[in-house]
């Protein structure tokens, strides 16, 4: 979700980016549509994918966990 955040992104520049199969991704982006954490745009016949309002808070409530479990007093 990160990665599609800021800019739509392609399965291809996904799969060169994260470096993960091609099945492992297409699983991924499947898992994410279906909770609406990412949304699928049709570019120019071109598929891409970009986080949502839903996945932006998914992201932002995993930060903070993170960022609580690991703080340094």
């Amino acid at each position: 979700m990160e990665s599609c955040l800021r800019t739509p992104r392609t399965q291809t520049w996904l799969l060169r980016e994260i470096r993960l199969k091609t099945q492992v991704i297409k699983e991924t982006l499947q898992f994410l549509l279906v909770r609406h954490l990412i949304e699928q745009i049709d570019d120019n016949d071109v598929t891409k994918y970009r986080t949502t309002k839903k996945g932006e808070e998914a992201l932002l409530k995993y930060y903070n966990l993170i960022s609580d479990f690991f703080k340094l007093d």
